[in-house]
């Protein structure tokens, strides 16, 4: 369990990944599983989704992946401005689901969760759960356009994913610039 003190976040620190994420990334396009360009405000991402995203993408989500979501966040504001009565992001029961496939890191080109979340007092359920049950770091609000864009054109879906954090004593969350390399 993480705890926060004024001093700042005891465990599950940024530090804890400050020699930088080196991993295999995932790009789960779901507005491209749905045909879509992106998603609609308040839709929450599932498992279902995320099972039928590796099937037709042809990959499997394993462990040590960091799992990415495209929401079409940036293509959407670029057209109609921002989300109104919510965003798009993983629905909470996706949690079990990172767990089991021992996903390593996890992120969005938004928050993480949908929103409304559908989970009584909570308001961010996935993200809550992600860090400090898991104790997996989370990359928030990434531009996946040009990632989505690359992996289309290649109809290839996974890639070297690397990212170093700025090293805050304590801190909890950083500047980060994440990297795929096809």
């Amino acid at each position: 369990m993480s705890e926060t003190t004024a001093q700042g976040c005891k465990n599950l620190a940024v530090t804890n990944i400050a020699n930088g994420i080196f991993t295999r990334g995932v790009l789960m396009d779901i507005p491209r599983l749905k045909g879509k360009a992106w998603l609609d405000a308040g839709e929450g991402v599932t498992v279902a989704d995320l099972e039928a995203w590796e099937t037709k993408a042809g990959f499997k989500v394993g462990p040590g992946d960091a799992v990415v979501l495209n929401t079409g966040r940036w293509l959407r504001r670029a057209e109609e401005g921002t989300w109104q009565g919510g965003y798009p992001g993983f629905h909470a029961s996706t949690v079990p689901w990172f767990k089991a496939r021992d996903v390593a890191v996890v992120g969005t080109d938004g928050g993480l969760d949908v929103y409304p979340s559908g989970v009584p007092n909570s308001g961010a359920p996935v993200h809550t759960l992600v860090l400090t049950a898991l104790g997996m770091p989370i990359l928030d609000v990434m531009d996946l356009t040009e990632v989505s864009e690359a992996a289309a054109e290649r109809k290839r879906w996974t890639f070297l994913l690397t990212a170093a954090p700025i090293r805050v004593p304590n801190g909890t969350g950083s500047a980060i610039n994440a990297i795929a390399t096809f």
